[in-house]
C-alpha cells in the first residue's frame, strides 16, 4: 500500500459521512391552498372549532379568524373522495418548521383529522409515494406518510 493510498483511507475514515437523503417519491401534485370563501362553510367551521376550539374566532395572542385559514382539497387515496387540507396562516402560529397544517378525512359524522404537520401555504405537495394506497405528502420541513389510518409527521431535515 502506497503512502497516497494508505492517507487517502485515512482521510475517508475521518470525514464525517452525511446521511442519505429520505426519498419520498417525486412530486405529482400541489395542493392548492386558498383562502376560505367569504360565503359560510359550515363544515370547514365545525372543524376548525373542534381542533381549535380556544382559538377560532377568537382574541388574544394565538386568536384567528377565517381570513388566516386556508384550505385546499385532493384526493390522497384514489377513492373519489377529496381530503382536505387546512393551514393555519396567522404569524402568531409560525414556527421553524411553518404554520400548523391540518389533513383531515370524511367521515358520516363530517370532517376528522387524520394527519397533523407544518407547511407553508405554497409548499404542500402530493409524491408518488404509496403506502397502503394512501399518497406521501411533502412539504419543505416535513414528509407525512401514512401509517395506519393517519399520517405520520417526519422531519425531512
Amino acid at each position: 500500500m502506497t503512502m497516497r493510498t494508505a492517507l487517502a483511507l485515512l482521510a475517508l475514515l475521518l470525514l464525517p459521512l452525511s446521511a442519505p437523503a429520505q426519498d419520498f417519491g417525486r412530486l405529482v401534485a400541489q395542493v392548492a391552498l386558498q383562502p376560505l370563501p367569504e360565503a359560510e362553510t359550515p363544515d370547514i367551521d365545525l372543524l376548525l372549532r373542534t381542533q381549535w376550539k380556544a382559538y377560532y374566532n377568537a382574541g388574544g395572542t394565538y386568536g384567528f379568524f377565517r381570513d388566516q385559514v386556508r384550505a385546499g382539497r385532493i384526493d390522497l387515496n384514489e377513492d373519489g373522495q377529496a381530503e382536505l387540507f387546512i393551514l393555519i396562516d396567522s404569524p402568531a402560529w409560525a414556527s421553524a418548521k411553518g404554520f400548523p397544517l391540518l389533513v383531515a378525512g370524511w367521515t358520516p359524522k363530517g370532517w376528522t383529522a387524520i394527519g397533523w404537520g407544518f407547511a407553508d401555504s405554497d409548499s404542500v405537495f402530493v409524491t408518488s409515494e404509496r403506502i397502503d394506497g394512501w399518497a406521501t405528502i411533502q412539504t419543505p420541513t416535513q414528509a407525512l406518510q401514512r401509517v395506519g389510518k393517519s399520517y405520520q409527521a417526519i422531519d425531512r431535515r
